[in-house]
């Protein structure tokens, strides 16, 4: 090859060269909207909302601190206690929604129970099933199901999450694994996100949101219910739980308590009146 036609030789190949890096880079730009567009758009949209005012039952709100706020980034929580007429029943419910895509925002499913009530002392026993189907007006919808016991508490615990009008289609179960090692000399949480890091669900997490196509930039709600189970602490042993006659009567009080608290609503119309009020600054938390 003469001296000419190598040094033509040397701008093609770095033109191919920048032509063939520019096409990846706009394939991999593309390629989540194209994976995600559409994704079970058969599927009907469900959003639901809360309710306070339910028969036999007392409302009361308890407010969520700054710096949980800080973290979840959510447009709309709500947070409180219902307390049955005779005061022997209690049922705890918490509700975090982002309306808008956020994409640098942290999302609402990164501090669920697994990660959260173990940083407040909380310690997780194992039962079965560790997870749920509950059908709330029509909507089969998975839960996660934990017993958490802090002292002598007890608290049957249920949570679980709508993206995009849906319910999520995988398990929210990202940080158990690494939770269920910390233990009381565990130091903070950047000790604990070493654990997490470490867990090979918490990848494989992120594997099930591409598998199912599931985006999470747009509509989320994060739903938890809770309620103390009643009985012998020393029913609780080695790590899974015997108390099945108690543990059989908090299952069934959430069961049927999660359609009193939630309805099924217009996602626009909802939108809409929080969208008003936060232009008005008369939203509230």
């Amino acid at each position: 090859m003469s001296n000419e036609a190598a040094k033509s030789a040397v701008p093609r190949a770095a033109l191919l060269t920048s032509l063939l890096f520019a096409i990846a880079v706009g394939v991999l730009w593309a390629f989540p909207g194209f994976w995600y567009r559409g994704a079970g758009k058969e599927a009907q949209f469900v959003w639901l909302a809360e309710q306070t005012h339910i028969p036999g039952w007392v409302f009361k709100d308890v407010p969520i601190g700054k710096a949980a706020e800080a973290v979840l980034v959510a447009d709309r929580m709500v947070n409180g206690e219902f307390v049955s007429g005779d005061a022997t029943r209690f049922i705890r419910v918490f509700s975090a929604k982002r309306y808008l895509q956020k994409e640098n925002e942290i999302g609402l499913f990164s501090h669920t129970p697994d990660r959260c009530w173990t940083g407040a002392g909380w310690q997780i026993q194992l039962i079965e099933p560790a997870f749920v189907e509950c059908q709330i007006h029509g909507l089969a919808m998975r839960f996660e199901r934990r017993l958490f016991v802090h002292d002598q508490v007890k608290e049957l615990v249920y949570f679980g999450a709508i993206v995009g009008g849906k319910a999520l289609p995988y398990r929210l179960d990202q940080y158990l694994a690494a939770n269920l090692k910390k233990t009381e000399q565990t130091k903070g949480d950047s000790e604990s996100a070493v654990l997490r890091l470490g867990s090979s669900r918490m990848w494989g997490w992120t594997w099930d949101s591409f598998v199912h196509r599931t985006a999470f930039g747009g509509p989320q709600q994060f739903l938890r219910i809770s309620t103390p189970v009643v009985g012998n602490t020393s029913e609780i042993a080695g790590g899974i739980s015997r108390g099945k006659d108690d543990l059989a009567e908090a299952d069934e009080r959430l069961r049927s308590f999660l359609p009193q608290w939630l309805v099924v609503v217009d996602y626009q119309k909802e939108y809409g009146e929080w969208k008003a009020k936060r232009t008005t600054g008369l939203l509230g938390h």
